[in-house]
């Protein structure tokens, strides 16, 4: 008689019009293990953050799950929580598994803190997450997968650290298999992992050491999916620097030229503006790219050295002067509350993204994010934050409560009167 199938539902609560890359990537790489072929039957469920966690539960519970797997990050973790909660209630043999930056780092004080939870994945996830389900198939001892952090009878294990996967082109496309709805301003392509900038409050690249690329080959046939897809006026990518050198941008831009021509656009990607000239200015534009995402986050001395972000303001000027001139908004953001910052410096990066009439300007409040280097030094730094998500900053040394709380009032106010100008 032949083996039933282990019905793998997997979850994802997006911000509203978005679907999840990372659930994408899991299932393709799972989809494609010759191991699991036949013996894992796959349901992705991508839904909002917004709804009612009782409603998403009843959902997943429909699909009487024996494994669930869900994305996590800060600003779904607490929505996250509540549906493991009824889920591992309603169905307690049902192998609860999380990842995904909020929980990550911190994967023993998310088990220890919630008994519903099996396992929680480390760092990059396709190959953990593969294995982990061919060692459910095959009777357990979960504890014998790389890169896990599992529940043993009544003990909490962390297993050995995963290696990086060296080939990413192994990672099945899942824009390529159809795993992902193509939403108009709602895809993301992703070039390449890591980041050439280690920022303190942010975990982007951490655990990576290196950049690690995509071929050209496979993202060219990702940017032609998307733009062929019915309905699909603009996407944009997740890279955290789009313009990583000057020869990878042309490339990139070289592929979406085309399409541009045709109408596509890519509503906003996130650039280092300090090496925006001209000539890269021009080539966003032939790409079809409409806004660009940026700092400074802070203009700050003590606030840049704290979390090591170089920061050229003549640099950074002119090259919101050149995206401007090529017709692209610029979104300045702005970060309240990192420590080194008092309320003056705020104003002065405030003051300076105004002068610059980037196109917006952004601001929002600090979270002090699991992994990062502002979470294992906010003792040192005199940085109080909430330890629930999404952890954001309630004071720091040198700004009160009560001061960050203005803080953000006038950023508020400023942004919506500049929004609004003539």
């Amino acid at each position: 008689m032949p083996e039933t199938p282990l019905r793998c539902a997997m979850l994802a609560l997006n911000s509203v019009g978005y679907r999840s890359l990372a659930l994408g990537y899991l299932r393709a790489y799972a989809e494609s293990d010759r191991k699991l072929a036949g013996r894992v039957a796959f349901q992705t469920l991508d839904l909002e953050v917004g709804l009612d966690p009782w409603w998403v539960a009843w959902r997943v519970l429909g699909l009487e799950p024996d494994v669930l797997g869900i994305s996590v990050t800060c600003w779904n973790a607490r929505a996250v929580y509540d549906v493991c909660r009824l889920v591992g209630a309603v169905r307690p043999e049902c192998a609860i598994v999380l990842g995904g930056p909020e929980v990550g780092p911190i994967a023993a004080e998310v088990l220890a803190g919630h008994p519903e939870v099996h396992a929680v994945v480390r760092g990059e996830g396709e190959v953990t997450f593969a294995e982990l389900l061919r060692a459910i198939c095959a009777g357990g001892k979960a504890w014998r997968v790389d890169g896990l952090c599992v529940r043993k009878g009544q003990e909490i294990v962390s297993t050995p650290d995963r290696g990086l996967i060296e080939d990413l082109d192994s990672i099945p496309s899942p824009h390529l298999a159809g795993l992902i709805e193509a939403l108009d301003g709602g895809a993301y392509l992703e070039t390449y992992r890591g980041c050439p900038h280690r920022c303190a409050y942010c975990f982007e690249g951490k655990g990576y050491g290196r950049i690690r690329s995509f071929s050209d080959a496979r993202i060219a046939a990702e940017i032609d999916a998307l733009a062929g897809a019915p309905h699909v006026g603009s996407f944009s990518f997740i890279d955290p620097v789009f313009n990583l050198t000057p020869e990878r941008l042309r490339t990139l831009c070289g592929m979406l030229v085309p399409h541009a021509a045709a109408g596509l656009r890519l509503h906003t990607i996130e650039v280092d503006i300090e090496r925006i000239d001209d000539e890269s200015a021009g080539l966003l534009r032939d790409a079809g790219v409409a806004s660009v995402e940026t700092g400074p986050q802070t203009v700050g001395k003590a606030a840049l050295e704290t979390c090591h972000r170089p920061f050229h303001a003549d640099r950074f000027a002119r090259g919101v002067e050149a995206l401007r001139g090529a017709g692209i908004s610029c979104e300045c953001d702005l970060i309240v509350g990192i420590p080194g910052d008092d309320a003056y410096d705020f104003l002065a990066g405030l003051r300076l993204c105004l002068s610059l009439d980037p196109g917006v300007v952004q601001s929002s409040t600090l979270h002090v994010l699991p992994g990062t280097e502002l979470w294992e030094r906010a003792a040192e730094l005199g940085l109080e934050f909430d330890r629930e998500p999404p952890h954001e900053v309630i004071a720091t040394s040198g700004v009160t409560f009560r001061d960050l709380r203005r803080a953000e009032v006038l950023a508020s106010a400023v942004q919506r009167a500049y929004r609004a100008r003539l």
